[in-house]
Parts: structure tokens; C-alpha cells; sequence
């Protein structure tokens, strides 16, 4: 199985920088990384017959239509529990690739990934990308409001999320917990030779040497291309929040988006979601939110043994 050919893993975190990543790796000559961008496949924990009518509602559909439509088209996310199907993502690759791998930003969450990928390939690097947990945060409320997962303001929505009766990928939207580092980088650093794991900064984004180091590390020759804004998931709001959040929650969103035609779709999405008026992170939000996040700081720069000082003032102003 060509899924045997597998020697990369881009674990997360989400809303840190994985999609510029992804986007920028895959354009590498020596590089395929699956099209579909988080196939979920290793993070076994996370069990769809547990998702939130919502997230459910909202998933792509129709994997194996997907698979079939050669060549495979890009596409963010699914959970791909068969291993045949799994194997089908990687089919492009070729000799001249030498990374064949995928992002799943459930994998730092996740508590069995480290584990099942450790097994079934020793050999992999394994890259994660961390952001300022405040910063991750507000950027994934933003996603969640921008799509409709919820209308409430910034800290009425992560109080809710911490109450939530049952936690989980896909059932919650885990605000905080896909903030705090310390205890998945931990599992991945017990699973991986110290060589094989590479530990980003989203702020390290923006250096060329970052990516000039990450070419060697990773053994490919040549430069790591650049790519345009696109390649990110900026940050917005829909016009019409209520109509928004309702689409979004019947499943008619994605409905409706599988049989309007792509000549109209971006032309739509502009008229949709508007990037004015977009909520600022106030200084207010950030003294509260860090309240969560100051333990797991200090135990993620412990473990990686590097300074995450400048986390407890800094504002990376980003909107991955």
C-alpha cells in the first residue's frame, strides 16, 4: 500500500499556522502531501458517531466520490477510519517525493495518534507548529462565529465551551483544551527519537531561515516555495449572523454549497462573510483567557526547553 510510503506528519495545533504550512510544503517538487488536508486517520479516539449534529452536518460528504475523481482534488478535512481509503490519498506520489505525508490537526489533541502513527511508521518526522494559546483561541472563536458554530461574544463562548457535558473533537469546540500543549507534545516526544520531532512557533513563520531550516531538516533540496495570502484562513464574519449560524446548524450550508456552481461560489463567499468589523482581542479578553493557559506554558517551554516568555505579553496579531 502506498500509504506504507509514509515518512511525515504535520500534528497541529489548529489555528497556528498548519493550513500556510501545508499549502506552502505541498508545491515543493520532492514534497506530496495528501490533498485532503486532515484525514483524521491515526487519531482513533475521535469517533464521528459522536459528533454534534452541527459538525456532523457540515463534514464534506461523499468520501468515495471524493476518491474516485481522479486526480484528487484539495479538500480540508474528513475522518478516514478505512485503511484502504486512507491508502487512496497518497496514490499521487511518486519516486521523486521523498516526503509523502499529511496534516491532521487532531493529533496533538488526540491521545492515541502519537502512539498508532509510532507503530506503523517508526521512521516518520514529525512536525507540530504552536501559537500563542490566547491568540489560537480568539482565532478559532473567530472561525467558529465566521461559520456559524456559535453567535455568542468571546468569553460568554469559551464558558460555555468549558461547561460543555460532552467534551470532544467535533462535539465541543475545545477553545482551551486545543491550547494547551504541554501533554500532547509530550506524548509525540516519548514516541519520536528527538532528531525526528521538529517544534515550530507560529511567529517563526515569517523568517526565511525558519524555512530554510525546515527544507534541511525535512532532507528535500531546493527552497520551500512561497505562496500567496490564500494560503491562509483569514479571518471574517458573516453578514447575516442569525441566517448564518441557522445553516449551519440545519446542514443546509453544506447542501446548498454541493450544487451551486463553482463559477459562483467565491463571488458568493464574498457577498456571505465580510473581514470589516471583525472583533479585536481586547486586553480585557486576553487577562482573563490567560488565566488558562499560564500553567501549560510553563510546562511546554520545561519540556521543549526553550523561552516561551515573551508569550505572557506578546500579540501576534495573526489570523491563521
Amino acid at each position: 500500500m502506498v500509504a506504507s510510503r509514509l515518512n511525515f506528519f504535520l500534528i497541529g495545533a489548529p489555528k497556528a499556522g498548519t493550513t500556510l504550512l501545508h499549502a506552502r510544503l505541498s508545491r515543493h517538487p520532492e514534497v506530496y502531501l495528501s490533498p485532503l488536508k486532515e484525514p483524521n486517520h491515526y487519531a482513533t479516539d475521535i469517533q464521528p458517531a459522536q459528533f454534534s449534529q452541527a459538525f456532523m452536518a457540515n463534514l464534506p460528504a461523499d468520501l468515495d466520490g471524493y476518491l474516485t475523481d481522479l486526480p484528487l482534488k484539495p479538500r480540508q478535512v474528513s475522518f478516514v477510519q478505512d485503511g484502504a481509503q486512507y491508502s487512496a490519498l497518497f496514490d499521487g506520489a511518486n519516486e521523486q517525493h521523498k516526503i509523502v505525508g499529511e496534516c491532521s490537526t487532531s493529533y496533538l489533541w488526540s491521545k492515541l495518534a502519537a502512539e498508532n502513527v509510532a507503530q506503523r511508521h517508526p521512521q516518520a518526522k514529525v512536525l507540530a507548529v504552536l501559537r500563542h494559546p490566547v491568540e489560537r483561541l480568539h482565532s478559532h472563536w473567530l472561525m467558529a462565529r465566521k461559520y456559524g458554530f456559535t453567535r455568542l461574544p468571546l468569553l460568554e463562548a469559551v464558558e460555555r465551551d468549558c461547561t460543555h457535558p460532552n467534551p470532544g473533537w467535533g462535539s465541543s469546540e475545545l477553545f482551551v483544551e486545543a491550547g494547551l500543549y504541554a501533554a500532547g507534545l509530550k506524548r509525540w516526544l516519548a514516541a519520536f527519537p528527538s532528531d525526528q520531532v521538529r517544534i515550530l512557533l507560529s511567529e517563526e513563520l515569517s523568517d526565511a531561515d525558519t524555512w530554510r531550516n525546515l527544507a534541511t531538516w525535512m532532507g528535500v533540496e531546493g527552497p520551500i516555495p512561497v505562496v500567496g495570502t490564500e494560503a491562509g484562513n483569514p479571518a471574517g464574519r458573516a453578514r447575516w449572523t442569525r441566517l448564518n449560524s441557522w445553516l449551519t446548524n440545519s446542514g443546509l450550508k453544506p447542501r446548498l454549497s454541493r450544487v451551486v456552481p463553482a463559477a459562483y461560489k467565491s463571488r458568493l463567499s464574498r457577498a456571505w462573510y465580510t473581514r470589516e468589523g471583525v472583533d479585536a482581542l481586547t486586553e480585557v479578553d486576553r487577562a482573563v483567557l490567560m488565566k488558562h493557559f499560564e500553567a501549560d506554558i510553563l510546562a511546554t517551554q520545561k519540556l521543549l526547553g526553550r523561552d516561551l516568555g515573551h508569550w505572557f505579553a506578546a500579540s501576534d496579531q495573526g489570523h491563521f
